[in-house]
């Protein structure tokens, strides 16, 4: 519940956004102020977790970025992705090849804090907030990308 009031401080109307919480299961929140976001392609996190689904993924990614994920299944061309939620000062110095920035004051798709299983194709928390401003940790994020995009490109390419 805490984790919840404390995401609704990104929206730009708390009533409106808590409503669609309820009535849709998901709203849109700002990112840059309380937090900043990070999506990364379902390929490449299967890459670095070794699992191919998210069910199968969130026990290692729960360890691994000790911090809130969620999985949108209609990212990334509609192969699925990952959006980590960081601290906001990560946005000044983020730049890790194969992931993808939100920038300051983006809209992000942000599913209500109690759905944390699939729904159709509709984005949940395969990690769920543990508390309010316990994010993920930017050092491991970057690794964990890193690592999933060398497994994908051993030879130093590039990823679409």
């Amino acid at each position: 519940m805490a984790s919840g009031h404390w995401l609704l401080a990104a929206a730009d109307s708390i009533p409106d956004a808590n409503a669609r919480w309820k009535d849709d299961g998901e709203t849109c929140l700002r990112t840059g102020a309380l937090f900043t976001a990070v999506m990364i392609s379902a390929a490449v996190v299967h890459s670095a977790i070794g699992e191919s689904t998210p069910q199968r993924c969130a026990p290692r990614l729960r360890d691994a970025l000790e911090g809130p994920v969620i999985f949108d299944p209609a990212a990334c061309r509609q192969e699925g992705g990952y959006t980590a939620l960081l601290p906001a000062s990560a946005g000044r110095f983020w730049n890790v090849p194969s992931t993808t920035l939100y920038p300051a004051r983006a809209l992000l798709l942000v599913p209500a804090p109690e759905r944390c299983a699939p729904v159709e194709d509709r984005p949940w928390w395969v990690v769920p907030l543990d508390g309010p401003a316990q994010l993920c940790s930017t050092a491991l994020l970057a690794s964990l990308a890193s690592l999933g995009r060398r497994r994908l490109i051993p030879s130093g390419g590039e990823l679409e």
